[in-house]
């Protein structure tokens, strides 16, 4: 369930045996702790304490549980979302995995709570470079390699809005106002004046610099053989991570405007691309009921809409739901999350209490009388 592989040659860097679920030292450790078995058992035991009281709740609580999240949820959630469709069935909301409390946030040094209301979209962009091929003694003006690299260059630094607008960033700044500075409340208050400060101030953090525009990454680049040989064509990956703002289609045209006058660079999207989600309410009455719940579960910890940066199963189910959240009540530091697909994931005892009771309060206020 949502878990990856723990890769055989890492096996002896674990502290346990990745899958056998050992409680130590106040933790579950194990693949999947926190992505995402914790969630999902401490949902089904919710569901089973509410269910022994013998209670009738006043609306339907549908549990979907997919296989296949980590390789695109294309025969788990996909298919699910669609028979909602099919039946006529809009949910209220509809509650992922994705986000959790972090301690600190980077605006407030404190912990916060953030509920990801839309989450980015995936595109990783192919450059090809073809070139003269030959002996590196006799090189023609441009190579293969000094295409490919100008290319990635020139689409690396390409302008991309970054802003508080399009996005939830403008209205976690104001969720998290009454713990952030004073000079930053008032910046928040009057963002139509010192909205060049705020994004000043997030740019400074690669987390909250995500929150206001797509990222741009080049993350490959392969060709030529020997040294001394030159390259019929080079290719490279640059990995785009899409703003709720910005569409593949817009991205696409950009950068080969960037690249236009580089003969023999074509760039094109290695495969697919997966847009940004629409932007779930952070007003609605759903964003409410979880936000209330999350202050229960995390003892006041303030709460505040935010971007998903990876990916989830939830944007599958947009077209069956009002809003669509990601979010469970777990408390993470920075080295708690290098856990997360790496060696050693664990998920503290506290956590795996805490997202029981979320759960339970969640169901009892929103679907019982």
């Amino acid at each position: 369930m949502d878990v990856v592989p723990a890769a055989a040659d890492t096996l002896e860097n674990w502290n346990t045996s990745p899958f056998q679920a050992v409680i130590r030292d106040g933790y579950i450790q194990g693949r999947g702790a926190i992505d995402d078995k914790g969630s999902l058992v401490a949902l089904m035991e919710a569901v089973e304490f509410l269910a022994a009281q013998g209670r009738q709740p006043a609306r339907t609580i549908i549990l979907a549980f997919g296989h296949d999240e980590e390789i695109g949820g294309d025969q788990g959630a996909v298919l699910m979302s669609q028979a909602l469709v099919q039946r006529g069935q809009r949910a209220w909301f509809v509650l992922d995995e994705g986000s959790a409390a972090i301690d600190p946030h980077p605006l407030t040094g404190a912990p916060a709570a953030i509920i990801a209301v839309a989450e980015r979209g995936f595109a990783t962009l192919r450059v090809r470079a073809v070139g003269q091929p030959g002996h590196s003694s006799t090189p023609p003006h441009e190579t293969a390699v000094s295409l490919a690299a100008a290319a990635v260059d020139r689409i690396h630094s390409m302008p991309i809005t970054r802003s508080l607008e399009g996005g939830p960033a403008i209205d976690m700044m104001r969720a998290l106002a009454p713990e952030i500075s004073f000079t930053t409340r008032m910046a928040v208050a009057n963002e139509w004046l010192f909205g060049p400060l705020l994004r000043g101030r997030m740019e400074g953090d690669p987390v909250s610099r995500a929150l206001m525009g797509t990222s741009v990454a080049p993350t490959m680049i392969n060709g030529g053989v020997r040294p001394n040989v030159l390259p019929a064509e080079v290719e490279a990956m640059i990995n785009f991570r899409l703003h709720p703002r910005d569409t593949s289609a817009e991205i696409l045209a950009r950068a080969q405007a960037a690249v236009a006058d580089l003969e023999g660079v074509t760039v094109e999207w290695a495969e697919p691309p997966r847009e940004a989600t629409s932007v779930s309410s952070a007003t609605s009455s759903s964003y409410a009921l979880i936000a209330a719940v999350t202050g229960a579960a995390l003892d006041g910890l303030p709460a505040a809409p935010g971007l998903m940066l990876a990916g989830a199963d939830a944007r599958h189910y947009q077209p069956a739901a009002e809003n669509v959240y990601r979010f469970q009540p777990m408390l993470f530091t920075t080295a708690d999350l290098e856990g997360i697909h790496g060696l050693n994931e664990r998920l503290s005892l506290n956590n795996f209490e805490r997202t029981i009771r979320f759960y339970i309060g969640l169901i009892e206020a929103g679907a019982f009388p």
